[in-house]
């Protein structure tokens, strides 16, 4: 009789809560994934352009006659 109450009363059933929480927990994981995609690209520009870079200051130290 209370399962009946509880379901009628309030409005939700008992299965509402647990999927709330699993939504809740669903839009974290999301969050966190997308916060550490962006990091994780913006440390690989800044290290294809520090290699880029590199790889330009080695070819203005070489002799014309070698390139």
């Amino acid at each position: 009789m209370r399962y009946f109450e509880f379901v009628h009363n309030l409005g939700i059933h008992s299965w509402d809560i647990p999927a709330l929480i699993v939504a809740v927990i669903l839009v974290v994981m999301i969050l966190v994934h997308c916060h550490n995609q962006k990091k994780r690209e913006k440390d690989f520009e800044e290290e294809l352009d520090q290699k880029i870079q590199d790889l330009r200051e080695e070819l203005d130290k070489k002799p014309a006659q070698e390139v």
